[in-house]
């Protein structure tokens, strides 16, 4: 049995794949396990994995019948894992030299989860970019394996599944499993490091992430309203009385804020008008008592807005604050 097992899901990706497989197994160990999942992928992709599976019996490929999206394409990986760890690594991303060696030489039996830095890579630029959040996170008081109770802090990262190794028994026995759907780490990663009896961190560049045009997030459309249900997830799963839900709460808002405010992903009228009415119904129903408002004057605002539904007043100060900043950042 491999310590360790890196599931790829691959989809349109076939100028990407090689680079990503090659990075995780040009130091990898013998006994390791790469498992390639082909989410019936209508481009080469699926035939690059079935030449690296012939060549290489590390390297397992499942072929899946129909598309099924990125969180069931790492959930049939999951179901077909071996190794005592797993670690879920996007197909237009790669992993740094050295980054195998490091995260198994950092896992231990008892470990639930060891959270790895990265850096962003700008495809348009070339130019890459280490991640401020975790290194806040490597300089931030607390002990060197810990709980989410115990370093609040860890709630702050970037939470995507790429990011983080997790022992495969612990997933099985929290029954964490990635939900459809875009924003489908956010319900799985939450209650997974809020779960974890043991996290680590790991203070050294081990993925490349890669921010190129027509990546999902980075697309407009009514997925995006998916935020909001995933957001529903985590509270389901999380106990009305855990001491973080206040954290996670701030959190969901942080982020609700953000999309709602991103022309790239809701550009509709519309579909903006459907997202502030579900993210006001969500403040409403999950705002902590007494809750405070992160943020300037202008968060303020746009808080005070959801939590009174007053939709139409939002988009007016919206466009009047974007024309008055002609090309400055949407509120």
């Amino acid at each position: 049995m491999p310590l360790l097992s890196v599931v790829v899901p691959v989809y349109r990706v076939e100028a990407y794949l090689r680079q990503c497989l090659d990075s995780i197994l040009r130091t990898a160990p013998e006994e390791f396990e790469l498992i390639v999942v082909d989410d019936c992928s209508p481009d080469g992709s699926g035939d690059i994995a079935d030449e690296y599976a012939a060549r290489d019996s590390r390297v397992c490929v499942r072929h899946l019948k129909e598309n099924v999206g990125l969180g069931r394409a790492r959930n049939a990986g999951l179901d077909v894992a071996t190794g005592d760890f797993v670690w879920f690594v996007d197909s237009d991303d790669w992993l740094a030299d050295g980054a195998i060696e490091a995260v198994t030489k950092r896992l231990e039996p008892t470990l639930d989860m060891l959270i790895v830095d990265f850096a962003r890579h700008f495809e348009r630029t070339g130019a890459s970019k280490r991640s401020a959040m975790a290194r806040a996170l490597a300089r931030s008081p607390g002990p060197e394996v810990f709980t989410a109770v115990e370093r609040p802090s860890v709630l702050g990262l970037l939470h995507v599944a790429w990011n983080r190794v997790v022992r495969r028994q612990f997933l099985l026995d929290e029954g964490l499993r990635f939900h459809p759907g875009l924003y489908e780490d956010v319900s799985w990663t939450y209650p997974a490091v809020l779960a974890a009896r043991q996290i680590a961190f790991l203070d050294q560049v081990c993925v490349y992430y890669r921010l190129r045009e027509g990546a999902i997030t980075s697309t407009g459309g009514a997925r995006h309203l998916g935020m909001i249900h995933h957001w529903e997830l985590v509270f389901a799963a999380v106990p009305a009385d855990h001491s973080l839900r206040p954290v996670l709460f701030e959190q969901s808002m942080r982020q609700g804020i953000a999309v709602l405010g991103n022309d790239a992903r809701i550009s509709d009228r519309r579909l903006r008008q459907e997202f502030f009415r579900r993210l006001s119904a969500f403040q409403r129903r999950y705002a902590p008592p007494g809750w405070t408002p992160p943020g300037g004057r202008i968060h303020q605002i746009k808080y005070g807005l959801l939590a009174r539904r007053m939709y139409p007043v939002y988009s007016a100060l919206r466009w009047g604050y974007k024309a008055a900043r002609r090309q400055g950042p949407s509120i």
